[in-house]
């Protein structure tokens, strides 16, 4: 695929978004698809309203969200409500992106982390914790570096998947880099 738009998710009941052309500044946001219940089924059903009406009115060239751990992975480091939301929420996506025909690529988080900040596992720092938020703390600031102002953590994730989405399957990378302060214009 040489060209088109990607629409990147980082997938949790605050999901990142990352949409746009590679090679552009993506449009990021984040949304909420928690409504201050915690009611499971309703976040389903959010998630399903949102994903299918994006698909519908605006629908990319391809979609790429990030791969769930494992719960054998997370063993003892999540809940069982944030394993049903992550596999959940990665099933409803992927399985509507299916049905509208649309490209579903799957970005591993050591694999985007790796193009996006040059490390895909932190494992020199402390504990899991520790390496959770420095992962956050360089991807935010790369995506800065790219003049790129992402709100939170969830959307600059969502930066780095689409960046190197753009990378690996339409050959594009930023344009330019801001390293002095200079802000993307559009």
């Amino acid at each position: 695929m040489a060209g088109g738009t990607i629409l990147a998710l980082d997938v949790a009941s605050k999901t990142g978004v990352a949409f746009g052309r590679p090679g552009d500044v993506p449009h990021l946001e984040t949304i909420d698809f928690r409504r201050g219940d915690d009611d499971l089924a309703g976040l389903y059903g959010r998630a399903t309203l949102w994903m299918a009406t994006r698909m519908r009115d605006d629908p990319p060239d391809m979609v790429v969200i990030e791969q769930v751990v494992a719960p054998s992975a997370a063993k003892g480091h999540t809940s069982h409500d944030v394993t049903m939301i992550s596999i959940g929420m990665f099933g409803i996506i992927c399985g509507i992106v299916r049905c509208k025909n649309i490209r579903l690529e799957v970005a591993q988080i050591s694999t985007w982390r790796k193009h996006f900040i040059g490390a895909g596992r932190l494992t020199h720092i402390g504990d899991r914790h520790q390496r959770r938020k420095e992962g956050k703390r360089l991807v935010i600031e790369r995506c800065q570096l790219l003049g790129w102002l992402p709100d939170d953590d969830n959307q600059a994730d969502a930066a780095g998947i689409w960046d190197w989405a753009g990378a690996t399957f339409m050959g594009r990378i930023p344009e330019a880099l801001h390293l002095f302060g200079e802000r993307a214009h559009g």
